[in-house]
């Protein structure tokens, strides 16, 4: 199903570049033989070089050996169907994903597919958001293909409490997988909703809802991934703010996997919910992750300011703030700022 916006256009799954990439990356540094691409395809050896061309436009090459076969040597640094496809089989993720090139925001046309009749689960990424969005309305920078930009649309028709703690939950698992990729840089959470790294945010999550009398039926699960690119390169007003993976880690990670990696987080975050499968506390789960830990906070609930030391949250999700006389409040909602250092 093509977006229902006429402004963006997804680029579908090949089946037949979906073939060949797994077949020349089952295959590693070892060539695969004209013949045996021409079989998986059903198509003849001269037809498999003109599919080979056609990815080499995409931004992928190829070393060809007479006698030997096929062997790729280069795959293209941005997003892929294909190349996300493969990553997703290799870990498992079954969810559908949908590629936009450039999108108003993931979301938006999640909901959009939703309301078209696609059944969820399925996912939206993209390169390019043309307005990306987080959480009280707040503009995402999203321009830069070298970073990933992923919606998860799910039904659960179930219960609203049943999902009270999902975006916590989710954030939980993104870290720790993502923690994997780069294993020398301490990855945080910040309550509620975003990802850091020594003080500076590399990731932001925004869930919304469509809600009845009878529950949620629509829940849809947006997040924003710095992955290669360079914080030199943001808006100025940005690079004392945000880093990237990269920047972490110093060198690129693919996107792809990266993509699939996050993909997978989401839906074990989210099945972990529906069947109440949580095996520890959520407080426990997220005491290793809090970017707050310890650090002097002000809490903004609307008109209402609650200032104090950050010390964790309780199994409700709610942030706990001490304030000086040793009182302690549960801030459910709201906007957090670190200060710099306490009255």
């Amino acid at each position: 199903m093509p977006s229902t916006n006429p402004d963006y256009s997804e680029v579908e799954l090949v089946d037949a570049e979906y073939r060949i990439l797994k077949a020349l990356l089952a295959a590693g540094d070892n060539f695969v033989s004209g013949s045996r691409l021409a079989e998986t395809l059903g198509v003849s050896r001269p037809a498999v070089w003109g599919k080979l061309e056609k990815l080499r436009e995409k931004g992928f090459d190829f070393e060809a050996v007479r006698n030997r076969g096929y062997r790729l040597t280069q795959l293209p640094t941005i997003l892929h169907p294909a190349l996300l496809r493969i990553a997703q089989d290799n870990i498992g993720s079954e969810i559908e994903a949908l590629y936009f090139p450039v999108i108003d925001s993931t979301n938006n046309e999640a909901e959009r597919q939703a309301s078209f009749g696609r059944s969820g689960p399925f996912a939206i990424a993209s390169s390019c958001q043309t307005k990306g969005r987080g959480r009280l309305g707040r503009e995402w920078y999203s321009a830069s293909a070298d970073n990933l930009y992923l919606s998860v649309l799910f039904e659960p028709n179930s219960p609203a409490q049943q999902l009270q703690h999902f975006t916590l939950w989710a954030g939980i698992h993104i870290c720790r997988t993502l923690q994997e990729l780069v294993p020398s840089a301490p990855l945080k959470i910040k309550w509620p909703n975003d990802l850091h790294c020594d003080g500076r945010k590399f990731a932001g999550m925004l869930t919304e809802a469509k809600m009845d009398a009878d529950g949620i039926k629509a829940l849809v699960f947006g997040i924003g991934v710095n992955v290669n690119s360079n914080p030199m390169d943001y808006p100025a007003e940005l690079r004392s703010l945000a880093t990237s993976l990269y920047a972490l880690h110093g060198e690129e990670l693919s996107l792809n996997e990266v993509a699939a990696t996050v993909l997978s987080a989401i839906q074990r975050a989210f099945q972990s919910c529906i069947e109440n499968a949580d095996t520890e506390p959520l407080a426990d789960a997220w005491a290793p992750l809090n970017a707050l830990e310890g650090q002097f906070v002000t809490a903004r609930m609307g008109d209402q300011e609650v200032s104090g030391i950050a010390t964790g949250i309780d199994d409700s999700g709610a942030l706990l703030l001490r304030n000086e006389a040793g009182e302690m409040t549960a801030i459910r909602a709201g906007d957090v700022t670190l200060k710099k250092t306490a009255p």
